[in-house]
């Protein structure tokens, strides 16, 4: 079935992909009518039903959205920042209540007290209003900044001229820098960049595409948004030279509706590109698609699906997305830092990159800190850097007491603070000490927060997120939910329960937002047992 509306949907795509005909249709109001799906399905020859379910989904198509003129921020930093409803009290002067709506996160993480009105963000930092869309500010501490350099409109024909030469006229060396530069994917599964680009190299030849995944929704987590603000242009060469070196002649870019101001920038970038030779000489072309909000749309699967106007599910593997992908065809996803890093890697050398980081784990990372510490912001640091100076050196240690950090969003660590010199900044040694470093965004976690409250968090974030095409998640992150809500120390949750419905979680998930839950949620039963001993019969956390 999703073959034949994947047919259908490739078809449709010419100047517009089905999706964005979802979006024109729900831009006026907030969400398309009937009327508006029906008009589209005898277009598009895909069932009203089906674009309904699609659009249904998002957080800014489905019906609860229409005429929603604002909204507050919901994610897990400006929950623990606290003065959500100073942010709502605020914009309910201006607006109706029924016109303000919530958003997952919109990566003010570093400020707090963030929130949306139509097209523009704002946050109100510490206390005063910033009135205006203040980026991320950007830190390096490393001797060769990966990131920090040329992000300028000016040199970005020089840096697609470089890259393109070397992808057409030697795409085997450019496979073998990378593969020496030991480059992981950034986005937080840690998977070998030049393993992916080697496969869809090696497909049969015809239509390839390339994808760079800009659903950054990890609450916490806000360098993909940096990037794509302040350095679309080397984003854009990254992809670029993979394309090319790949086989491929299309480019998109797929950027959460949350990020309006990067969205802004990715076009721009994409205009200014297409005034160059490169894209004279190479025709390649770059298609920014705008999400529509959804988390689970983070999972490269769900993405293509996203993109192709299906209902954003995870898709079950084999064929993985090299061999059938975007509209069946060879297609590599990878996430904007990873993208982003290329340029620099083809410049200097795959050694030069893995000589910043360790080993096993090489390069620089972008560490995102939350408005907790007392130097927020985006960090350039190397790769096993330990953690402790990241977080009380770089970061200038916490502004308030804390207990524990949230490491890599809602499905990474969670460690607590006695924890935190064990650790450095590489995926090894937090899998080693049973955390996840994930997308290495860092979030404090207030030593006066409860963490059963946390624990509800992850829980109604999870249920509310996931996609619904396995069982286990779709059931499980409920179930979870409920039992946590119900939760107290008159009727505690059954422990013994508890544990099998994470161990369902965990082997019987299609992807990492069921099957990832458990660790998190592991990581606080384990290390805040005494905290947590009146809301637990016996049983849960233990080995």
């Amino acid at each position: 079935m999703s073959q034949n509306i994947r047919a259908l949907s490739a078809r449709y795509c010419r100047d517009q992909t089905l999706f964005e005909a979802l979006l024109e249709a729900g831009r006026a109001t907030g969400a398309p009518s009937h009327a508006q799906l029906r008009v589209l399905a005898e277009e598009s020859l895909v069932s009203p039903a089906t674009l309904l379910g699609a659009a249904s989904f998002y957080d800014f198509l489905a019906e609860d959205n229409r005429n929603k003129q604002a909204y507050v921020c919901n994610g897990t930093a400006c929950l623990l920042a606290g003065g959500q409803e100073t942010v709502r009290a605020r914009l309910a002067v201006q607006f109706p209540d029924a016109r303000i709506g919530e958003a997952a996160c919109l990566g003010h993480c570093y400020r707090g007290g963030a929130y949306r009105i139509g097209d523009r963000c704002f946050d109100t930092g510490a206390g005063s209003d910033s009135g205006r869309e203040a980026g991320p500010p950007f830190h390096r501490h490393t001797a060769r900044s990966v990131f920090g350099d040329n992000g300028d409109a000016a040199g970005a024909g020089a840096l697609y001229r470089q890259v393109s030469e070397m992808a057409i006229s030697a795409p085997v060396s450019l496979l073998d820098e990378l593969s020496i530069s030991g480059l992981r994917g950034r986005g937080g599964a840690g998977f070998p960049f030049a393993d992916k680009l080697a496969a869809c190299r090696s497909a049969p030849a015809g239509r390839k595409y390339v994808v760079c995944n800009g659903d950054e929704g990890d609450p916490g987590a806000f360098s993909d948004r940096w990037l794509l603000e302040e350095r679309p242009q080397r984003v854009l060469a990254g992809m670029l030279a993979a394309g090319l070196a790949m086989g491929a002649d299309t480019g998109f870019l797929y950027v959460r509706a949350e990020y309006p101001l990067a969205q802004k920038r990715v076009a721009e970038a994409i205009e200014a590109f297409e005034q160059t030779p490169v894209f004279a000489q190479t025709g390649f072309r770059f298609h920014l698609i705008p999400g529509a909000g959804s988390y689970i749309c983070g999972e490269e699967t769900a993405l293509l699906n996203s993109i192709e106007g299906l209902r954003p599910e995870v898709r079950t593997r084999p064929p993985y997305p090299a061999q059938a992908g975007l509209f069946e065809r060879p297609t590599l996803v990878s996430n904007v830092e990873t993208f982003a890093a290329l340029p620099w890697i083809l410049e200097h050398g795959g050694a030069a990159f893995a000589a910043l980081g360790t080993e096993a784990s090489t390069g620089t990372k972008l560490v995102s800190l939350d408005q907790g510490f007392n130097n927020p912001g985006v960090h350039e640091v190397a790769m096993g850097t330990a953690l402790e100076r990241v977080i009380y050196g770089y970061g200038g240690g916490f502004r308030t007491a804390m207990k524990a950090v949230q490491v890599g969003g809602p499905l990474g660590g969670v460690v607590p603070v006695e924890k935190i010199a064990a650790l450095s900044l590489d995926f090894e040694s937090f899998a080693g000490e049973g955390f996840l470093l994930g997308h290495a965004g860092i979030v404090g976690i207030p030593q006066g927060f409860p963490m059963i409250e946390f624990l509800r968090h992850l829980f109604t974030f999870m249920a509310d997120e996931s996609c619904g095409k396995c069982l286990p998640c779709r059931l499980g992150t409920e179930k979870g939910r409920r039992m946590l809500m119900e939760a107290t120390a008159d009727n505690p949750v059954d422990g013994a329960a508890f544990d099998d419905l994470l161990e369902t979680l965990e082997l019987g998930s299609l992807c990492g937002l069921g099957g990832g839950l458990p660790l998190p949620v592991r990581n606080i039963l384990s290390h805040f047992r005494a905290e947590l001993a009146d809301y637990f019969r016996s049983g849960a956390g233990h080995e």
